[in-house]
């Protein structure tokens, strides 16, 4: 498995079988990513490999997480309580449909209108140019 961030500068390859898929609600993924959850996967570290820098910015007691430094995409989040694991967002694999969540993690900070997102009108494409949804 393969991912990389926006701009192509930071890419990662795992060798190992990812576990723990989850969508994270916490409110530090939710400010460190500008998302209203994140998607989570964990591998052991010593089947990631890097290419490019990576910069890390500890945001809470134990916590490292890894971005790009030319476009700010978030792609890891390390504990210190497990330093052999390190999670990467799911959606900066090359096919993210690799990995299926498992669960909803820290859904105590989760925004309430997320429950709405089945009930909302879907848009195949951006709402202005799709006549067919």
């Amino acid at each position: 498995m393969q991912g990389r961030c926006l701009c192509g500068a930071v890419r990662y390859r795992i060798r190992g079988e990812p576990y723990h898929v989850t969508h994270c609600h916490c409110l530090s993924c939710r400010l460190a990513s500008g998302a209203p959850f994140v998607t989570w996967f964990t591998v052991r570290e010593l089947e990631l490999e890097w290419r490019g820098e990576v910069r890390h910015y500890r945001s809470s007691m134990g916590v490292d997480r890894g971005f790009c430094p030319r476009c700010g995409t978030t792609l890891s989040y390390r504990h210190e309580a497990s330093p052999d694991e390190i999670d990467l967002t799911a959606a900066t694999l090359e096919n993210p449909e690799l990995v299926a969540p498992e669960d909803h993690t820290w859904t105590q900070d989760m925004l309430s209108w997320i429950r709405m997102l089945p009930l909302l009108a879907g848009h195949r494409r951006h709402r202005q140019y799709d006549r067919s949804a």
